[in-house]
């Protein structure tokens, strides 16, 4: 597994999140879950059959109950009964949205919930203007998004029943599932109207539509991390002074203590810095990223940081990443990099990646540089 240069490891940042502080996933089933609760709950009619109200059940279809239904053109229980009312759903494809294409995968974005049970038993009024209420923060991942098609097919007994289902299905909104969780974009195709007399004198009216949903998927889980993190808001300011030093500590015959960001400034910048950046090659198999400066770890760290690339015989910590996913130096590429201009080339290596990087393809550098 590869390591991510934008993750931190830091016990502070490790926050316990709870499966009801937030859903931290959209997986397949919770669509399939959202189209079939809001047809049975919210589309579908409640039929009037000899004075009996009859609720119209939704079933999914699998392998094996579409392709009997589609013989028989009937479905039936386990003791060969026909069941009607009846709708059975089936997804039949899943296809990226390109015209919601993610470029890059380390974006997120952030929800905030101002209730939060570190708050339950504070009463902030009595305890200074300077304290605030936590709020709980969460950084969500952008997820994929995807078009999804479904057949469906629905049974009933009478005409009427049936056109009363085609209506309704016509008048649906735009977007389908639980105001409460998932709710998706979904359209319904043409309807077609069959209608059958079956085994005795059993008259059976079926129609069949399909459904297409723009959807997101959005794993729980990506390169063993979550997707979802969850913070809490600063609910204190503390305002300290701090003097800038000279002659070893000694300002006008007074004693001050020295800051420790002064002492180590060399060793914080550098563990701070962090710099990425983004662009499409302009040919195949080479990159070149104009105005970058590599930054060298201090003596300090020279022993103990291992560089991911090496320039003029020198290691230096940038990570190279295609569509998101990170490759090493000495097998998939080569750097050059010319001081004066601060060109930094990326010549990839085809016949050890397996294919070929084109004018399509994303790449992202990641790392210790600055941008001249």
């Amino acid at each position: 597994m590869s390591t991510n240069p934008l993750r931190n490891n830091q016990r502070i940042t490790q926050t316990k999140t709870s499966k009801q502080d937030l859903k931290q996933s959209v997986t397949l089933f919770d669509i399939d879950y959202a189209m079939m609760t809001h047809l049975e709950d919210t589309i579908l009619p409640i039929l009037d059959e000899n004075g009996k109200s009859l609720k119209i059940p939704v079933i999914y279809g699998n392998s094996e109950r579409w392709n009997g239904a589609r013989r028989e053109g009937v479905f039936r229980d386990s003791k060969g009964k026909i069941q009607l009312p009846l709708m059975m759903i089936r997804r039949t494809s899943v296809a990226k949205n390109e015209s919601m294409a993610m470029l890059n995968r380390h974006i997120s974005y952030s929800t905030i919930r101002k209730y939060s049970k570190e708050n339950r038993y504070d009463k902030f009024s009595l305890l200074g203007s300077n304290i605030k209420p936590k709020y709980e923060l969460f950084n969500v991942t952008m997820p994929d998004y995807v078009e999804i098609n479904y057949d469906c097919m629905v049974w009933t007994n009478y005409t009427e029943h049936l056109n009363t289902v085609i209506e309704q299905l016509q008048f649906a909104g735009s977007y389908w599932g639980d105001k409460e969780k998932f709710k998706f974009n979904t359209s319904v195709g043409d309807f077609n109207v069959v209608n059958e007399v079956g085994e005795g004198t059993e008259r059976i009216n079926r129609v069949e539509f399909s459904l297409n949903v723009k959807a997101y998927l959005l794993p729980e889980k990506f390169d063993g991390e979550n997707t979802t993190k969850k913070s809490f808001s600063t609910n204190r300011f503390v305002v300290s002074t701090e003097t800038d030093l000279t002659a070893n500590g000694r300002l006008e015959g007074f004693l001050t203590t020295p800051s420790p960001y002064y002492d180590n400034k060399d060793l914080i910048d550098f563990l701070s810095l962090n710099t990425s950046k983004v662009q499409n090659p302009v040919a195949n198999n080479t990159i070149t990223f104009a105005g970058i400066k590599p930054i060298k770890a201090p003596p300090l760290l020279t022993s103990v940081v291992s560089g991911t690339i090496t320039i003029s015989g020198e290691p230096y910590d940038i990570k190279v990443y295609i569509n998101g996913v990170r490759y090493y130096y000495t097998t998939h590429f080569t750097i050059s990099y010319v001081v004066a201009t601060g060109n930094f080339t990326i010549n990839f290596l085809p016949l050890i990646l397996g294919f070929d990087v084109d004018t399509n393809d994303e790449i992202t550098i990641t790392g210790k540089f600055i941008e001249i």
